[in-house]
């Protein structure tokens, strides 16, 4: 256990929570804030790294993707319920960090335009996309959009805003948790350190791993390098994907770009090879001079089966799991962490999809 105290629990002695998250990440965050408003008293517990996969992420948010372009099931659900609680959220903590975007793709197959030329017509594609198409679809002066594509309707997190001002107005400590030696489980509660909860929620990203209670979820991490670069002409602030994306901040010189894939390298040092490899993506058809800044890398929780999952121990009743969020998380995590609250709280059933219980067992 690190022992560094949060101004907010300093002056908390032994304390009860009705749950305590571990974690605060996308996931951690979006749960502490569901349980808030639902009337829970919550703690987090985080350890504070510089760099995470929720730290670093783009915060991207478009109804169709992947090399095959298939929209996203049940987007509109998903849709709504971010927005409707980001929008919340950003009136308890007086920021802005959910932001309507303008999502550009770029053919860069012959696949992709032959899979378009089949899905594109239909209405619930045709839905998403922006009337008129902008032509060109990349303006010349940046780019080369000659292979095609197409302009649709998204929206970005700024994920690390979102974290830090909700940092700010929930109440946390800063602490590297040691399952085996700071938890302590007892029939109508657990102990954790000198807090108390009647849940313990584990939203450890890739941490949770090495979790003695859940080591039997089965991970398929990957290691992601993104970039942070200066442009030295002016960008549209628009995301742009093509193999890679380009995603804009809160200055308008400044985007992220990203990002690789490393099932091996399992470690948040940054690459000097996947470096080379955006930096030539890019340049395959973005030609605006610029200045790399900053890159980082982190390793993304994915779960094997490419699913979130959420739910209780099958044998510990106090411990709880909410992981997996994976690309779509910024999209995904309100609804979740509304489906896992409802469940903890009036005992709705869980979604057979995300149930932890039933996909996996110890």
């Amino acid at each position: 256990m690190i022992p560094a105290t949060s101004p907010v629990a300093d002056n908390l002695a032994e304390t009860t929570y009705d749950v305590i998250l571990v974690g605060q990440g996308l996931a951690g965050t979006t749960l502490a804030w569901h349980l808030v408003e639902a009337g829970q008293r919550v703690l987090i517990l985080d350890a504070c790294e510089p760099v995470t996969s929720s730290k670093i992420a783009a915060g991207l948010i478009t109804p169709i993707t992947g090399q095959r372009l298939v929209l996203t099931p049940r987007y509109d659900e998903f849709f709504a319920a971010a927005r409707a609680f980001y929008s919340r959220i950003e009136q308890r903590t007086g920021q802005t960090f959910f932001h309507d975007r303008v999502a550009t793709r770029l053919f860069k197959s012959d696949d992709e335009q032959q899979n378009w030329t089949v899905r594109g017509r239909r209405p619930e594609y045709q839905a998403h996309l922006l009337d008129p198409q902008p032509a060109p679809l990349l303006d010349p002066d940046l780019g080369n959009s000659g292979s095609g594509g197409f302009a649709m309707h998204g929206a970005q997190l700024d994920v690390a805003l979102y974290l830090e001002s909700s940092r700010v107005a929930l109440e946390w400590e800063s602490m590297a948790l040691d399952w085996q030696g700071d938890v302590t489980l007892h029939p109508d509660h657990i102990s954790v350190g000198r807090h108390r909860a009647r849940r313990l929620i584990s939203c450890e990203g890739y941490a949770a791993a090495c979790n003695p209670y859940f080591a039997w979820v089965p991970f398929n991490p990957a290691k992601g390098d993104i970039l942070t670069v200066r442009f030295h002409l002016p960008v549209p602030p628009h995301c742009l994907h093509r193999g890679i994306w380009l995603a804009p901040t809160g200055e308008p010189d400044i985007f992220r770009v990203g990002s690789t894939y490393d099932w091996e390298n399992l470690d948040q040092t940054p690459s000097p090879s996947a470096r080379v490899e955006i930096e030539r993506k890019m340049k395959d058809f973005f030609q605006v001079p610029y200045t790399v800044l900053d890159h980082h890398a982190a390793v993304r929780p994915i779960i094997t089966q490419s699913q979130a999952l959420v739910g209780m121990h099958p044998a510990h009743a106090h411990l709880g799991y909410f992981n997996g969020l994976g690309s779509k998380g910024s999209l995904h995590a309100p609804w979740y962490a509304g489906r896992f609250t409802d469940y903890l709280i009036n005992q709705t059933p869980l979604p057979d999809e995300i149930d932890i219980c039933k996909h996996f067992k110890p």
